[in-house]
């Protein structure tokens, strides 16, 4: 993979002055002022508009809090649209294009039993009825194999496809040792440090000797009550020695117990580290999505996980960090309607009391944990029922209709301090929802923070947050466009990523005599179907002796070899003296490199002086606008094309401009494509824009291989302006 830094480009425009620094972009969230953000309805369940501060009271560890700003954000009265034009390329810099809900889809497929469809279904119905136009989304697994950035509505059939390849990883223990996760969370966490200690009496170890149930006797430890079951399926056999005590360490029923501890400590290292990846990607959501304004909403797709409060990085300390992007959990229960103990074994006859206490663990206890992750950053738990999409569906109305509401925090507590919330309705009648607490970070440690995932990443932290992010930054205006040229001996293609900067946004640090910025590329392409995903990080320093910029944008390209099949690349641009960041996020197709094929044409309206006894190159450009004035150059590459097996067997091309809609405007004849010395199939064609009105216009390739039999056509969108800009 090579970075290229396109030269022989005349430097037109002069550069920003360094001194310009009134909109450099940031991220740091400043704790001078908390936002809530708050969610209120009727006694119908119906979103309540119109309200104002003076309707509510705020209090924070029970004391009143005054309301120092305020904001009633309605997105569902707005008629959403994309905004965007669809083609090849993309920017951000999207003038009226309006803004609306922002979602992280999270299947917890780590913990998620390979069998459970209601996950497909439940997102799927999401994406038909909730998910709107404008609206933006995340896509990701716990096990880190998806972090897919879309828009609404061209990003929907990827987030569809990403769905259908999500399989849970988590195969459920069939075995006669088996232990629930709440079971060896309790056993190992709890009774394995000696807090329980087993108290079962005499004739509670007398009835489990004699093969009768017993785990439903008062004071049964858990250990016990998984010794007894695993007494009663023959896990361990006790051999009791005549005249010997019922029960002693020195016993042979003692190795039961070791086999439950060892099991236990084996389901819980597990359960702990499938936690973990769940909270990690909460975090990762959070540190993407801090800087942005309004409410987001992560709908977290799971089996549940257990309130384990033990770890470094706690429940409890994840879901006071959410505040800090305004970030609400929704926990999806995708285990649906649950009437009975997944782990029961019903030969062996367990008493109604061990029914009654598995069930309760296996509906309940098992889920405390993401339960209350959602209950404490404000959002809610949708368990027990086979239609999440229901639940997914309110989550989406409560997205766009919401209060915000900041105060300043008191204080008196430390970092890690947990401060209680509570928010009060001042009209009688009304229900409201509001996160139960945060913690508050400082910016100093939020940066801390930043820069330690920076450090994984090697890139600077506001870099590594807008990586991460599926909004566009537009400190730095950009735009990209993949090239998809020759395929490779392995079977990937060599893309070219063309990446151009507006240089009126950067700092100038040479003055008119000799300009010169200092950049940072980061670009991390990912394939949609597998989740590989290839990275780049590049200084880039540029001086008039480059020559770089055209028409006042500064141009890089970067290549990769990528699979065939759809890919995004999100890219980031930061000035290294301004700290202004650009990012976006280009998505394209790489063609298999089988069969008859046409690259990606190069569209310009500029040529490279040739050199002597050379031919002009085209120049690629990251964009599909042209003024009407301007000759057009086409140029394009023929893939997998038969050679010529004799008089009259050759490689056609034409082509033809016609305005969507198909009036043809220029078109060329048929005609063979003569092969280069080093074998290459090659066409640049040229024709003038000029008598043509402003508009979008089609260019239609057409191949046709005589040798085969093959055909090709390619249709490359493009735009047509009275002046560019």
């Amino acid at each position: 993979m090579r970075l290229t830094l396109l030269a022989a480009w005349p430097l037109v425009v002069g550069l920003a002055a360094a001194q310009d620094r009134h909109d450099v972009a940031t991220f740091h969230s400043s704790v001078d002022l908390v936002t809530v953000d708050v969610v209120v309805q009727d006694a119908k369940g119906h979103q309540v508009r119109g309200l104002t501060s003076a309707d509510f009271t705020l209090l924070e560890d029970d004391k009143p809090q005054a309301i120092a700003s305020f904001e009633a954000v309605d997105l569902g009265q707005l008629a959403m649209a994309s905004g965007d034009r669809a083609g090849p390329v993309a920017t951000n810099v999207h003038p009226g294009r309006e803004s609306g809900s922002t979602y992280v889809l999270l299947v917890d497929d780590v913990s998620l039993d390979p069998t459970r469809r209601t996950v497909e279904r439940a997102l799927g119905r999401f994406l038909d009825t909730s998910v709107r136009d404008g609206d933006e989304l995340i896509f990701a697994t716990t096990s880190g194999d998806a972090w897919w950035r879309a828009r609404m509505p061209d990003g929907r059939e990827d987030v569809r496809a990403l769905i259908d390849r999500v399989r849970g990883r988590r195969l459920q223990d069939a075995g006669k040792d088996a232990i629930s996760d709440w079971e060896a969370f309790r056993i190992e966490s709890f009774e394995g440090r000696g807090e329980e200690t087993p108290t079962r009496d005499p004739g509670a170890l007398a009835a489990l000797q004699a093969g009768r149930p017993s785990a439903g006797v008062a004071g049964a430890s858990l250990a016990e009550r998984v010794m007894e079951r695993y007494y009663q399926r023959r896990v361990c056999i006790p051999d009791q020695i005549p005249g010997a005590p019922l029960w002693t360490p020195t016993t042979p029923f003692s190795q039961c117990r070791d086999m439950v501890q060892v099991r236990s400590h084996q389901v819980n290292e597990r359960r702990v580290n499938r936690t973990r990846d769940a909270l990690a990607a909460v975090d990762r959501a959070v540190f993407a999505l801090t800087g942005l304004r309004g409410r987001k909403a992560l709908l977290f797709f799971t089996e549940g996980f257990v309130n384990d409060n033990t770890g470094l990085n706690t429940i409890q300390e994840v879901a006071g960090r959410c505040r800090e992007a305004n970030l609400v959990l929704y926990s999806l229960d995708v285990r649906g309607l649950m009437t009975g103990s997944p782990g029961a074994d019903v030969s062996a006859a367990p008493s109604s009391g061990d029914i009654g206490a598995t069930q309760v663990e296996e509906t309940t206890l098992v889920s405390a944990g993401s339960d209350g992750l959602a209950e404490d950053t404000g959002g809610f738990a949708v368990r027990d029922t086979n239609d999440l999409a229901a639940g997914a569906a309110r989550v989406a109305e409560e997205s766009r209709t919401y209060y915000l509401l900041g105060y300043s925090p008191p204080e008196g507590k430390g970092p890690r301090d947990w401060r209680s919330l509570k928010v009060e309705m001042t009209r009688p009648g009304l229900k409201v929802r509001a996160r139960k607490g945060y913690t508050l970070r400082s910016p100093a440690e939020m940066a801390a923070a930043a820069d330690a995932r920076a450090e994984q990443a090697r890139v600077p932290g506001e870099v590594a947050r807008a990586l991460a992010s599926a909004h566009d930054a537009d400190a730095i205006p950009l735009r990209a466009m993949a090239y998809a040229l020759d395929g490779r001996p392995t079977g990937t293609v060599r893309t070219i990523l063309a990446v151009e900067a507006d240089t009126s946004s950067l700092a100038n640090l040479g003055g008119e005599e000799r300009p010169r910025v200092v950049l940072s590329l980061s670009i991390s392409a990912t394939h949609r179907d597998t989740g590989k995903t290839q990275h780049v990080d590049q200084r880039i320093v540029v001086d008039a002796g480059l020559r770089q910029a055209i028409e006042g944008w500064l141009a890089v390209r970067r290549e990769f070899d990528l699979p065939p099949g759809v890919a995004q690349a999100r890219v980031v641009v930061r000035d290294e003296f301004l700290g202004r960041v650009g990012a976006l996020t280009v998505r394209f197709v790489v063609p298999a490199a089988v069969g008859l094929r046409i690259s990606t044409p190069i569209l310009t309206d500029r040529l490279l002086t040739a050199a002597q006894g050379g031919r002009a190159q085209p120049v690629l450009l990251a964009r599909r606008e042209f003024v009407a004035s301007a000759n057009l150059y086409c140029q394009f590459q023929i893939f997998g094309a038969g050679q010529s097996g004799g008089v009259g067997q050759e490689v056609l091309a034409s082509y033809e401009l016609r305005r969507v809609g198909g009036e043809i405007m220029r078109q060329g004849p048929q005609s063979p494509i003569a092969r280069s010395p080093d074998g290459r199939l090659v066409r640049l064609i040229a024709f003038t824009l000029n008598g043509i009105g402003a508009g979008d216009y089609e260019l239609v390739l057409r191949v046709e291989d005589e040798t085969t039999g093959q055909t090709q056509e390619r249709v490359e969108p493009l735009h047509i302006a009275a002046r560019l800009g």
